[in-house]
């Protein structure tokens, strides 16, 4: 006769023995697997903020800088053209400009000055000397930026203008702050600000249609300065990307820098 006793005493111990091998089982597999691979640390959430924080934030960056001096690497692609130079840059409030576009060897080919909604343009390989309106066209013929003065010069300072439009709608999207601001009239601004409150992204829109974008990158630690800024107008197939290298901020740079005569010996020729 079978022990049925003995068999049942057996199975009783065998299935009080499944939780701990599992258990255990459960332990070597982790162990083993996290020696091949760390564990990752959860990403961590960004805590809410309002819309009236997200936009005292941007001005506040933007009033920190009043004069920029440095090295620039320029590169703009226009309708599939591509032009790219390097340039010593100086830019002062309110829309003061200095340009040394320089040669393969570090000489300057092309000097740009613009003050007082007035341009000159000296360039030494040709003893010409260049002078007129401070208009996007001349800036565009001359340098290859396609904005007029009053608009670009904001923009290099991380200054980007608010449209007069309501606080507007906070959302966490891809561990960013977006804040999209619209009007009855079709007018849209949508900024994009990181986890410290810094606006990295901003895009202007009418009728859905996209007007401009201006993205930002590479922040320098202890002021917070963009190094990198990337503008791009779609209604022309136009970016412009414009990279920092050596930049000082704040410093006192004379009005005198922004200015120039021609030099005697050159052609003076008239922009229109």
């Amino acid at each position: 006769m079978k022990n049925y006793g003995t068999n049942y005493s057996s199975s009783r111990r065998i299935d009080g023995a499944k939780p701990a091998l599992f258990a255990l089982f459960v332990l070597l597999t982790v162990l083993v697997v996290g020696g091949c691979a760390p564990v990752r640390p959860p990403t961590s959430l960004l805590p809410p903020v309002s819309a009236d924080t997200l936009l005292a934030s941007l001005q506040a960056g933007g009033q920190r800088f009043r004069s920029l001096q440095g090295m620039t690497a320029l590169r703009v692609t226009h309708a599939g053209e591509e032009h790219a130079v390097k340039q010593v840059l100086l830019v002062r409030r309110p829309d003061f400009l200095r340009a040394e576009v320089l040669g393969l060897f570090g000489q300057p080919v092309l000097t740009v000055t613009a003050a007082d909604d007035r341009l000159s343009a000296l360039v030494p390989g040709e003893s010409k000397f260049y002078t007129g309106p401070a208009s996007s066209a001349n800036l565009y013929r001359l340098v290859r930026l396609p904005l007029a003065l009053e608009e670009l010069v904001p923009f290099i300072f991380y200054d980007v203008p608010l449209l007069p439009l309501p606080s507007g709608e906070v959302a966490i999207k891809d561990g960013l702050y977006q804040l999209d601001r619209c009007s009855r009239d079709g007018r849209r601004q949508e900024l994009l600000f990181d986890g410290k409150l810094r606006l990295r992204q901003a895009r202007f829109f009418a009728d859905d249609v996209e007007l401009l974008m201006a993205e930002y990158g590479n922040m320098r630690d202890g002021d917070n300065l963009p190094q990198q800024l990337h503008l791009a107008l779609p209604a022309v197939d136009m970016a412009i990307d414009l990279v920092w290298r050596n930049v000082r901020a704040n410093v006192d740079i004379p009005l005198s820098r922004f200015e120039q005569s021609p030099p005697a010996g050159v052609q003076v020729e008239a922009l229109p």
